[in-house]
C-alpha cells in the first residue's frame, strides 16, 4: 500500500530481555526495611507477651480454679439482686 495510512504493524520482540544491572549485594547480612516505630511497636509488643507468660506461669491450675471458686461465692446469685425502679 502507497497510501498516506500503513495499516502494517512492525513486529515489536516482546520477549527481548532487558539488561539489568544488578547490585552486589552481600547476602550474609538482612536488609532491614522496618523503621524505628514499628521496631519500637514490635518491642513493646514482645515484651507486654512476656510479661502475660511469666504472669499466668505465677499460678498453677489448681490456684487459678481456687481463684475463680472464690470469686463465684462472693458474688451474688442473679435472683438474690434487688428490683431497682417502679415495678
Amino acid at each position: 500500500m502507497d497510501g498516506p495510512l500503513k495499516l502494517v504493524k512492525k513486529k515489536k520482540d516482546i520477549f527481548k530481555k532487558k539488561k539489568k544491572t544488578k547490585k552486589e549485594i552481600n547476602p550474609d547480612i538482612p536488609k532491614e526495611r522496618r523503621t524505628d516505630a514499628e521496631k519500637r511497636h514490635d518491642d513493646m509488643q514482645m515484651k507486654r507477651k512476656m510479661e502475660r507468660i511469666e504472669k499466668m506461669a505465677e499460678k498453677s491450675y489448681r490456684d487459678r480454679v481456687k481463684d475463680f471458686n472464690e470469686k463465684l461465692e462472693r458474688a451474688p446469685e442473679h435472683n438474690d439482686m434487688p428490683k431497682v425502679g417502679p415495678g
